[in-house]
């Protein structure tokens, strides 16, 4: 693979900041409350997580076409709080993580910790499958026996019928969803263990290849990897292959510290790091946009 040389603060000093609007962009809707992903439902329904309140429960609502927003399934999951009554493996005790995955099935990742404490609540980490046609839960994947202390699951990518989750402590878990079969492996250099002087979120960002060749993953404080997933899934039934799935890993791309990232149909990665936008896709190094807020 080849090397690149190029820095970050090379990057960012050469690139123009821009505080109004880019052109082509408008405000489609403005929020009373911090909302921290969308997805969007092939028929076109939008589903919102808003998981930071000083006051109200974390919750999942979904956008309707008037610009108000409902609770999403109902208020009974989204009104977990920390002396609640209500059963945490049915209820979102946070609402990390959303995803529209195979046969259009929305998905809510549940890390099962308050932002208060950062304790896991016994029961509450799961993986939550919603059918949209139903609006009712059909699939729920319970993680709490795959996770360790200071361990919160907190976004998940889909590959066929494989569920790939990111794990703070810098491991990945990765699930056959038919069995529920499911193994954890530490994929990030310096943060076996959930131990690190480097970074306090050892592995937060996640995609998959349109063509699912592909797993791409990294820290908080940036660097990103990516391995062949058919080493990823083949790792569930082969312990060899487990023990050394990091040999498979390659470093990727320079990435900065980054909050969010996406993929596009082309594979094209874009994520987002505080006032500039960096595009990278698979085939080489990508380019330095204007921030556009």
């Amino acid at each position: 693979m080849k090397v690149h040389s190029l820095t970050l603060a090379t990057l960012a000093s050469t690139t123009p900041l821009v505080s109004a609007l880019a052109p082509g962009l408008e405000i489609a809707l403005t929020l009373e409350r911090a909302t921290q992903g969308i997805s969007i439902s092939t028929d076109g329904r939008k589903f919102l997580t808003q998981r930071y309140s000083t006051t109200d429960a974390p919750q999942a609502v979904e956008l309707l076409s008037n610009g108000t927003t409902i609770l999403y399934l109902d208020a009974t999951w989204n009104s977990w709080t920390s002396n609640s009554t209500l059963d945490p493996k049915k209820a979102f005790v946070s609402t990390d993580g959303v995803r529209i995955g195979p046969n259009g099935r929305f998905w809510i990742v549940d890390g099962g910790t308050t932002d208060r404490d950062r304790n896991l609540v016994n029961g509450s980490s799961k993986l939550v499958g919603v059918n949209l046609e139903t609006n009712l839960v059909d699939k729920a994947y319970y993680l709490d026996n795959h996770t360790e202390t200071g361990s919160i699951i907190n976004d998940v990518r889909f590959n066929g019928n494989y569920a790939y989750l990111s794990d703070t402590i810098g491991a990945l878990v990765v699930m056959d969803l038919t069995p529920g079969e499911v193994s954890v492996f530490s994929l990030v250099p310096g943060y076996e263990g959930g131990t690190s002087t480097l970074c306090s979120v050892g592995l937060d960002q996640i995609e998959v290849a349109p063509d699912g060749v592909y797993l791409y993953y990294q820290p908080c404080n940036g660097g990103m990897y990516r391995v062949k997933t058919e080493y990823v899934n083949g790792a569930l039934t082969n312990s060899t292959l487990a023990a050394n799935l990091g040999d498979y890993a390659e470093p990727f791309a320079l990435t900065p510290s980054t909050g969010s990232t996406t993929i596009d149909g082309d594979g094209n990665i874009c994520w987002r790091y505080q006032s500039f936008r960096y595009l990278e896709g698979p085939a080489g190094w990508g380019f330095i946009h204007s921030c556009q807020r």
